[in-house]
């Protein structure tokens, strides 16, 4: 593919000794990849050559890391750029218009503190610094009390020299959100999202693996998750009820983590619906044993549990199969549909800056009341894309129909009960599929479009009436 131009003009508080770089899909989002370094130019601009890999590009510009990258006016992230990389000769012309990190303070502000430097955790023998996230009204409303969200991770969680991987700036995420409301003038009813204490739990370095997990991974360990999960249930959540204005029922109460902080987040959902009734479960890391699929196949669940799942297809080459088997088994064990959610982005890394990307998101949803979500409702897909199903059993035929064009749309049967794949082609819409070969099994329904996940669905064939409706998805704009 030929060489492609771009031109780039940055605001006037740009340091002028930063180096500006281009992070994207064709280089793994690396937000300070020298090969794709901007180069001054002498009218004040900078430009940048490179031939792309691929036909669609999609970039972001940055200034050597995720947390000083490109930003809307608000403070909130930009959406990917989109570049038509097929035209010949052309200049694509690129403008910034803020940083994420020169946005000015709010006079209400999130408040870092940390709340205790070396906290006891009697069950493990150890101790460890927790952090504390204050609301931006939380001194303005001395009456007031807050949900609380326990966040693995801690020291990744803000800016701090420990976080050497990046920051989630969820400071920054829960001042955006404070400012939306301000400005919809929100009622207290309606204001938990920004209203929300985030207290993160440092991890213990060496014996992090071993923290978040449960179970023994041959050559990593693990093992103490049980215990460590005990810590904040039994030691640390009283403890911040008694220190801060907490809600500290279930109901106003959640974990949310990534990696194998996922994991353990994951498990303290199944595993202790009486304390958490939410769970933000971020590129969890199920390989690391099978029994998590066991355990939520299992886990008892009398008490209702939201449970957001969340992952990108540039990790592992199982991570989106992975949490899609979870999100079915979760569906198959009785977990009602409306309390679980999964999303998937085609451009999603197992790093620091996705998670951060879509934490404001997973708040969102995981602190909606049911009236809230009459209004705002998610599914469980990421494309702006409809599809539906309609079972002709006469003709034991499956009708297919796309409500608008997907590029190489492919339908997918994954049979369980053989370890069967069936992949058709959706030449037209709507077409039909004959379901004679994985009748009487339980299947799950996949739509892919250009490999990028459109649906999916786990479903009984034998137990679904004719004609079927199965799901029309309101798709999230992301």
């Amino acid at each position: 593919m030929k060489s492609i131009v771009f031109q780039l003009s940055v605001p006037p508080d740009t340091p002028p000794d930063d180096a500006l770089f281009l992070a994207g899909n064709f280089n793994d989002w690396t937000p300070n990849d020298e090969r794709f370094r901007f180069e001054p130019t002498p009218d004040g601009l900078y430009s940048l050559q490179f031939a792309p890999p691929m036909v669609g590009v999609e970039c972001k510009v940055t200034r050597g890391k995720w947390s000083t990258a490109e930003c809307a006016t608000s403070g909130k992230p930009m959406p990917n750029r989109l570049m038509d990389t097929t035209q010949e000769n052309a200049v694509h012309e690129l403008h910034v218009t803020a940083w994420m990190d020169r946005m000015p303070k709010r006079a209400s502000s999130a408040e870092i503190h940390v709340l205790h430097t070396a906290f006891d955790m009697p069950q493990l023998g150890r101790k460890r610094r927790i952090w504390a996230l204050l609301p931006p009204d939380y001194h303005q409303n001395p009456d007031k009390r807050y949900p609380v969200v326990y966040m693995q991770d801690g020291q990744n969680l803000f800016d701090n020299p420990q976080a050497v991987y990046g920051s989630w700036n969820v400071d920054k995420a829960l001042n955006r959100l404070f400012m939306q409301q301000t400005a919809q003038h929100a009622t207290p009813e309606s204001d938990t999202l920004s209203s929300t204490i985030i207290i993160g739990i440092e991890n213990g370095g060496d014996h992090r693996i071993s923290e978040y997990s449960p179970w023994i991974h041959p050559k990593h360990g693990g093992g103490e998750g049980k215990r460590y999960l005990s810590f904040i249930c039994d030691t640390l959540k009283p403890f911040v009820d008694s220190h801060l204005r907490t809600l500290p029922e279930r109901t106003h109460t959640g974990i949310l983590g990534s990696s194998m902080g996922g994991l353990i987040s994951l498990y303290a959902a199944l595993s202790r619906p009486d304390v958490f009734g939410m769970a933000g479960v971020f590129s969890p890391s199920l390989w690391f044993s099978n029994a998590v699929f066991s355990f939520a196949k299992t886990a008892q669940h009398e008490l209702p549990v939201k449970i957001l799942l969340m992952a990108g297809h540039q990790e592992s080459d199982t991570m989106v199969s992975d949490l899609l088997n979870l999100y079915e088994i979760l569906l198959d064990a009785g977990h009602a549909d409306e309390n679980l959610h999964y999303d998937l982005h085609s451009d999603g890394a197992h790093a620091e800056w996705f998670w951060a990307r879509e934490f404001e998101h997973a708040l969102t949803w995981l602190m909606e009341t049911e009236a809230d979500d009459h209004h705002h409702h998610h599914d469980h897909s990421f494309h702006s894309k409809s599809v539906y199903f309609e079972r002709i059993e006469a003709q034991k035929t499956l009708l297919v129909g796309l409500n608008q064009r997907l590029d190489s749309p492919v339908l997918e049967i994954h049979d369980y009960c053989h370890d069967r794949v069936f992949r058709h082609p959706v030449l037209q819409s709507p077409m039909t599929v004959s379901y004679a070969d994985w009748e009487g099994c339980v299947y799950s329904v996949r739509l892919l479009s250009d490999n990028d996940l459109v649906f999916s669905r786990r479903v009984y064939l034998n137990q679904l009436c004719s004609p079927l409706r199965m799901f029309t998805p309101k798709i999230d704009q992301l």
